[in-house]
């Protein structure tokens, strides 16, 4: 489990062959074959006052994590609700279209329990080589986000 003051987080144990680097509250996860990075995972805390403007925070929080892809021209999509297991927020999915880094496309997930009682979220940030991977998807959709006194906030 990994936190940010009150706000916590876990992920399930990811498939073999992906890498787990934890930093500070940041948790990265990696897969590579045959020498090349197929994809990447980046998942960060935050704190937010949610109760007031729950979706223009997390949508905000979205936006904001995309804006390199955007100053590099990646043709970027309006962000769209999502839901996932008790969690809910934004996405945005982007795909790079210049540059030289192979991990091309660029999902970005702001996220946070329907639970009010919890002030903040986690920011998800996957880039693949591909538009999917499988992976990216069970470490999203086995996200868990924690309370003060590891109180499960979603299911």
């Amino acid at each position: 489990m990994m936190g940010y003051g009150r706000i916590g987080y876990h992920v399930a144990t990811p498939p073999a062959g992906v890498v787990v680097v934890r930093t500070g509250d940041t948790t990265h996860c990696r897969e590579e074959q045959a020498g090349a990075t197929i994809g990447e995972v980046e998942i960060v805390p935050f704190k937010a006052a949610l109760v007031i403007d729950r979706d223009g925070i997390l949508e905000e929080k979205a936006r904001h994590a995309v804006v390199d892809e955007v100053a590099a021209g990646a043709h970027v999509l309006e962000p769209a609700p999502v839901e996932l297991g008790g969690l809910s927020g934004w996405r945005i999915d982007a795909e790079v279209r210049r540059g030289t880094s192979p991990l091309r496309y660029v999902h970005v997930f702001a996220l946070a329990p329907d639970d009010l009682g919890i002030d903040g979220g986690v920011l998800v940030t996957v880039r693949s080589a591909s538009p999917e991977w499988p992976a990216a998807d069970q470490i999203v959709h086995s996200l868990k986000i924690f309370a003060a006194g590891r109180k499960i906030a979603n299911r």
